[in-house]
């Protein structure tokens, strides 16, 4: 199956993911991974209601980790345009040791939390999180900084 956009934001579903770079790459999937919202049939129902309020035909899926990589490696049943969404560097790094391949990686809005500092004025970061975007550097995947499609990329490698 391929992935038209690996993006971490901790937000998830929002209006920059959806209209924003839905629009822009022509999405008509999005794969939600996180093992606590996949558990949560309120908090899964929620987030899978923007199929409702999208411009475009869409479908949200939320699935765990594990669920994900099955997806992932099921052969397509059609031609499937699909943002992969993770809240946080570590969720992505999981996949990746999991068996994931991929070779970049979208970083969107990682918001302000205490104990965190700014990259960029939408990249806030803990020592954690700089950890695992460097062992994702180490196998080879680039780190873009791009909120929006319109907006220029930023190389995360260079300043962590």
């Amino acid at each position: 199956m391929s992935l038209d956009l690996i993006r971490i934001d901790d937000r998830l579903v929002h209006g920059q993911v959806v209209v924003g770079w839905g629009t822009y790459l022509k999405t008509n999937r999005i794969i939600l991974c996180n093992d606590l919202i996949a558990d949560s049939e309120l908090e899964r129902d929620m987030f899978m209601s923007a199929e409702e309020t999208a411009p475009y035909p869409l479908k949200i899926s939320v699935y765990t980790q594990e669920q994900t990589l099955k997806e992932l490696y099921t052969p397509p049943k059609n031609s499937e345009k699909i943002i992969l969404l993770v809240e946080t560097p570590h969720d992505l790094l999981q996949l990746v040791r999991s068996g994931l391949k991929i070779d970049k990686i979208n970083v969107g809005g990682m918001h302000y939390g205490e104990g965190k500092r700014q990259l960029t004025p939408y990249i806030y970061v803990d020592d954690n999180d700089i950890v695992a975007f460097k062992k994702m550097c180490e196998l080879g995947i680039y780190l873009e900084g791009k909120d929006v499609p319109a907006s220029k990329s930023i190389d995360i490698s260079k300043i962590i």
